[in-house]
């Protein structure tokens, strides 16, 4: 009598869960860091976002800051402890 092995193919993933960072209450005098992912689009929605938030907040310090294509580093190291909050562009 011949055995048949049957295999599943559906793999197993770890899902880390964790919290999402505390909301400012309000950006007065706050410091706010603009994350450029270097898409098409990513540049001129930023500058515009900066252009409503300087408008609207005129005590706020805007910091740009400019994701690598080329390197798979987190930029989270790069601007943390450096901004209150962060914008992060996902333009296409």
């Amino acid at each position: 009598m011949n055995k048949t092995l049957v295999l599943n193919p559906i793999g197993r993933s770890t899902v880390k869960s964790f919290d999402l960072s505390v909301r400012l209450k309000e950006f007065r005098g706050k410091k706010i860091g603009f994350i450029d992912n270097m898409k098409p689009n990513a540049g001129p929605f930023l500058e515009r976002v900066g252009e409503l938030f300087s408008s609207r907040f005129n005590d706020i310090e805007i910091t740009k800051f400019r994701k690598s294509l080329t390197t798979n580093m987190p930029i989270a190291a790069e601007v943390e402890g450096k901004v209150d909050a962060v914008v992060n562009a996902w333009g296409d």
